[in-house]
């Protein structure tokens, strides 16, 4: 069992500041008897006088924070149904953004403020992380100017994904910060980060037929050609169009289809596949850091697509967690932040439709990889995704000063010497291989 520290002492109503107070005030005390101690009457009477103001000066300060903020709590605890947390990623009302440094909003309507107080709100995600802190100490406006309105920080979230909160750990502190009422408020709040936009290399792709001819496009475009772009040579076939690659590995004569025009082939039909048989732990560090390239590489080959006025007909190997519809434009992004390594639905269970690109990763294993490339259906883009990682710096004098789970940056050192590094170099230059002696059609990126 995990036992989360942090949230164990968010919810512990004396901080530190009090502790640090309190043993200042009694040291302070007992050197005050020690040095100042006379027989004299009227002068201890001074002194307690003295003593009696102070200690009453320092009751109010600390007594006056203490009520007001325990009033706040007790405020919010009770009307807790009526008061929801909002979460708004990128201050424009959105629930999506890119990943890395997320700026997030929370608004806390109805709430009341501490005097001179904040208060401190944590998200807790379903995985049981929890986020950084986000301060709320600004007011609203108008009649309600002691309401808390928002406050906003810059939130570490480095995956491409979908981030749901399980809860929201929310605590009110005195303007003293030696007090802290802490209570849990369930929330449903979700939202999705994607990749940002990078410059990448890639070769045209022509689109695919439609499904159904009904409509045709203004201009016509070539599509590739019938049952897999291959067939057995015939008499009268053209022999330039002989593949002598499969002659002389298997003695068959094949000649490629030619591309025809079809005034049909309106988008670009593509498919991405997740299929890991390399990593071990599909959630394993690297993995994700993996993953999180991979997504980034195919991100963006869609963006490269549809800037050059072709749609995208954009599909992944999994089922797409709906959690709110999206509109077109932010579709792509919205399945990714869906998608992880999966080790069971092969990317060959793919039934062909006209695929115009398949996309794989380097972690596919060489044998399904051969499969794909004989059945020859479509373009082939595949990712090496341990690339990212080889290009690290190897020492980041930076990393020193941050914490661990804002290290933009994997330990190379680790990377370097680890048996996934091995495995995944040994796959990826298999792929090499097979590419070069294969009558392989596509890219690697």
């Amino acid at each position: 069992m995990n036992i989360n520290v942090t949230r164990i002492i968010s919810f512990l109503p004396i901080k530190r500041n009090a502790i640090i107070f309190a043993l200042v005030l009694i040291i302070t005390i007992y050197f005050i008897k020690i040095e100042f101690l006379v027989e004299e009457a009227s002068v201890n009477l001074y002194l307690e006088l003295f003593a009696w103001l102070i200690g009453s000066f320092i009751i109010i300060l600390v007594g006056t924070g203490l009520v007001h903020t325990l009033i706040c709590y007790l405020h919010f605890v009770i009307n807790r149904q009526q008061i929801e947390p909002k979460i708004d990623i990128g201050f424009d009302g959105n629930i999506k953004g890119e990943a890395g440094q997320v700026p997030v909003m929370i608004s806390l309507p109805k709430a009341l403020l501490p005097l001179l107080g904040y208060i401190k709100i944590k998200i807790e995600f379903k995985n049981g992380d929890l986020s950084d802190t986000i301060v709320i100490n600004k007011f609203s406006k108008g009649f309600e100017k002691l309401l808390p309105k928002e406050g906003s920080t810059l939130i570490w979230l480095p995956d491409r994904k979908q981030y749901h909160a399980k809860g929201f750990i929310i605590s009110f502190i005195d303007y003293l910060q030696f007090f802290r009422f802490t209570t849990y408020k369930k929330s449903k709040n979700s939202f999705y980060l994607h990749s940002t936009e990078m410059d990448i290399s890639l070769k045209d792709v022509n689109p695919s037929k439609t499904k159904e001819e009904v409509e045709k496009i203004k201009t016509s475009r070539k599509v590739q050609g019938d049952y897999l772009n291959y067939k057995d040579f015939e008499t009268g076939d053209d022999v330039r169009r002989i593949v002598w690659k499969i002659f002389a590995k298997n003695r068959d004569l094949v000649i490629r289809t030619p591309e025809v025009i079809n005034p049909y082939a309106s988008h670009i039909r593509f498919h991405t596949s997740f299929y890991n048989l390399i990593s071990k732990d599909l959630t394993s560090a690297y993995a994700i850091s993996m993953l999180n390239y991979y997504k980034d590489i195919v991100y963006n080959i869609c963006l490269n697509i549809k800037k050059k006025d072709k749609k995208v007909e954009f599909n992944i190997d999994q089922a797409v967690n709906e959690f709110v519809s999206v509109n077109e434009k932010d579709r792509v992004g919205f399945q990714l932040s869906s998608a992880s390594w999966q080790k069971n639905y092969s990317v060959n269970e793919l039934k062909s439709s006209g695929e115009s690109l398949i996309c794989v990763s380097s972690l596919i294993s060489v044998e399904e990889l051969t499969t794909l490339i004989e059945r020859g259906s479509s373009n082939i883009i595949i990712v090496n995704v341990s690339r990212h990682l080889d290009n690290q710096n190897v020492f980041n004098f930076k990393n020193l000063f941050l914490r661990k789970d804002q290290k933009s940056e994997l330990n190379k050192l680790g990377w370097y010497v680890s048996s996934s590094r091995r495995k995944v170099k040994r796959n990826e230059k298999a792929i090499e291989e097979l590419v070069s002696n294969s009558n392989f059609i596509g890219q690697i990126i």
